[in-house]
């Protein structure tokens, strides 16, 4: 949840400081319909921060000590990472020496600028930046660009540090990448490619000969894109993000006898962007398909309540997902699994995680209760992953039993049944 808070918080920086900008694509609802504004207005009056006003001295003394506790363990870690491989992508651990994975430009230390400066790390923020301003977008490290990684980690990290600083180099930096990008959306169809060439502006998928991606791939540059066209007045990035929603619903729907999407709200992983249609009807809400719906309810916050379409998605998306997407396991915790048409598969890895933090946002947004109370049965299945093994440290993915559905368990391999006896859980990815 602690992530979750925090990108709460940036949001609401982001609606405080942003400029007059009226958004265009997805604005309308799904049948075509404007926002109520009366109910816009309701909206806008609601907060998500927590009121300690009433906490106790024990209460503030227990939160304080946590916090030092996150705060500690992550110099800890940042001292590793300045030590042995600052300004480098990436820090190999055993090794001891950098890595070269996201072109470059630094992606450990971009993605961390909020949480140093939230944290009042004011030497290494400002060190940091310093950083920033000698990255070179155009020197591609020789590797391809990885246009949804680079969009989330880049892109996102400049944003939330601007936001937060105001110190006008972030900003310029975000423009400077994302017009970068922009030649991965120049398709028929308006999709974007997985990889691409900055310095040619040649797009291509991550495999190779194909124009396969995926629904979290073409679906999670919603949030940055519409932040951009906040903060420079320039609607093309926020249109050619929506431009992706509006080609996936146009090509894709339930009542056509041949597409892969037959359940409203199940949207199938994989995707072609040539054709602009699923190419298989295997839904998750992890590692393929997670981040388009948090930033579909997001980016709804993000507009000021305006993007009604992105609220339509999400709602039809959360009944779909409770009525097929959700199982009880053995041990009474409630999961999320796979759904491949009217079969649920007991799978379900940690990229799941975000789902109790964007609902409990939403909760609170939305006036739901029962979003509530379903991020809290989510999050306890998802921390009992971590709690039931004796390091602490979740599996990456797991399958779980079902309650009264015996064959999960013969299903398993006998190594898969022996780990499900002692942990309640099967270890896929440890």
């Amino acid at each position: 949840m602690k992530v979750q808070l925090v990108s709460t918080w940036m949001l609401g920086l982001a609606l405080a400081n942003a400029q007059v900008y009226q958004p265009l694509g997805g604005i309308l609802d799904r049948d075509g319909n404007p926002a109520n504004m009366e109910r816009v207005s309701e909206l806008r009056s609601r907060t998500v921060q927590h009121d300690f006003s009433d906490e106790t001295v024990e209460q503030r003394d227990t939160r304080r000590e946590r916090a030092d506790a996150v705060k500690k363990g992550f110099i800890y870690a940042w001292d590793g990472y300045k030590k042995y491989a600052y300004g480098a992508d990436e820090l190999d651990v055993l090794k001891k020496k950098p890595k070269t994975t996201r072109n470059g430009w630094g992606a450990t230390l971009v993605d961390a600028l909020d949480t140093i400066h939230i944290m009042g790390l004011d030497d290494e923020f400002r060190q940091a930046t310093e950083m920033v301003a000698k990255i070179n977008f155009h020197n591609d490290g020789g590797q391809l660009a990885k246009v949804f990684e680079t969009n989330i980690r880049y892109v996102g990290g400049l944003l939330s540090a601007y936001d937060l600083s105001k110190q006008d180099i972030f900003l310029k930096k975000a423009v400077e990448l994302v017009d970068l990008l922009m030649p991965a959306f120049d398709t028929p169809l308006g999709l974007p490619w997985q990889m691409l060439n900055i310095t040619t502006g040649q797009g291509s998928s991550e495999t190779v000969g194909t124009s396969s991606t995926n629904l979290a791939e073409i679906g999670t540059f919603q949030m940055e894109f519409f932040r951009l066209s906040q903060l420079t007045g320039n609607a093309t990035y926020h249109e050619a993000a929506q431009k992706v929603i509006t080609v996936m619903l146009e090509k894709n729907s339930p009542q056509d006898p041949t597409s892969k999407y037959t359940i409203p709200g199940i949207y199938p992983i994989d995707f072609d962007m040539m054709s602009g249609r699923f190419t298989g009807s295997s839904a998750y809400w992890g590692g393929g398909g997670d981040s388009f719906y948090e930033y579909t309810i997001k980016t709804w916050f993000l507009s000021d309540f305006m993007l009604h379409r992105n609220l339509d998605i999400w709602r039809e998306s959360i009944q779909a997902l409770r009525e097929y997407g959700l199982a009880e396991s053995s041990d009474g915790y409630l999961f999320p699994g796979f759904v491949d048409g009217a079969k649920f598969y007991p799978y379900v890895d940690t990229f799941t995680n975000f789902i109790p933090g964007t609902l409990g946002l939403a909760s609170k947004l939305v006036g739901s209760d029962t979003y509530f109370e379903l991020a809290e049965q989510l999050l306890k299945a998802g921390y009992s992953v971590f709690g039931k093994m004796p390091s602490n440290l979740g599996a990456e993915a797991i399958r779980f039993v079902r309650r009264n559905v015996g064959s999960d368990y013969l299903q398993l391999s006998a190594q898969g049944r022996a780990q499900v006896d002692a942990y309640g859980i099967s270890l896929e990815r440890p």
